[in-house]
């Protein structure tokens, strides 16, 4: 604090550089703020990829308790809502799709045992003059590797990577950053090897395709689709 009242004393020349800490103040704020868009960013795109997802022993939201897909639902629910504004059509869709995948009663099985955003490139965060909207340029890597089938006709595994090219405007609602609507490309779509013998593979019970699920390194086999 002593120092600027020596600067002010100053007059002119110090007085412009007193401007200049001001602009530069202006400038970190700005990358602060594309920051936070950035965290909501990838909050909302970890939110897709964690669609009817859920623990249990067989693949069937059947082991489930009453309590257990009430209190999973509620966890969603409150996730989509922090990422996802109050007009993206995503929003609705999400909780509603999460709740039929939670509460379904027939024999297939669509597991996802683990899944995410493997990785993500930034092009570009312009920020709007008003501060309340953004628009990104990203490139994603999602994955998912999953088990699916029945009992009757057997259980496979799977592990589709997709690299995404994404246009999304991000709105500040109620002082946070979501996700308001997203324009997306796939532009490689990928998986492990057929000649990979996890996935040529059909299993006679989710046990053994999951225990097959798990000798695979997920960092292993999307290494390759990761960016440079």
């Amino acid at each position: 604090m002593n120092n600027r009242r020596i600067w002010f004393r100053l007059g002119g020349v110090l007085a412009a550089a007193a401007v200049c800490t001001g602009g530069a103040a202006v400038v970190s704020d700005r990358a602060q703020e594309a920051k936070n868009v950035q965290r909501a960013f990838l909050g909302a795109m970890e939110t897709q990829m964690r669609i009817g997802c859920y623990p249990s022993e067989t693949g069937s939201p059947a082991d489930l308790t009453e309590r257990e897909r009430t209190e999973l639902q509620t966890a969603y629910t409150s996730r989509v809502e922090q990422y996802y504004t109050e007009k993206n059509p995503c929003r609705k869709r999400y909780i509603a799709l999460n709740e039929d995948l939670l509460t379904a009663c027939d024999s297939d099985v669509e597991y996802s045992e683990s899944g995410g955003v493997a990785d993500c490139r930034f092009d570009s965060v312009r920020l709007y003059a008003d501060r309340m909207t953004a628009v990104v340029q990203a490139q994603t890597v999602v994955w998912d590797k999953r088990i699916s089938g029945n009992p009757e006709q057997g259980f496979s595994v799977e592990l589709p990577v997709n690299r995404d090219t994404i246009t999304a405007t991000m709105k500040k609602e109620n002082g946070v950053w979501k996700l308001d609507s997203i324009d997306s490309q796939i532009s490689l779509s990928a998986a492990v090897s057929a000649d990979d013998e996890v996935c040529r593979e059909r299993y006679p019970t989710f046990e053994t395709a999951r225990q097959a699920a798990d000798s695979i390194d997920d960092q292993a086999y999307i290494k390759e689709a990761r960016f440079a």
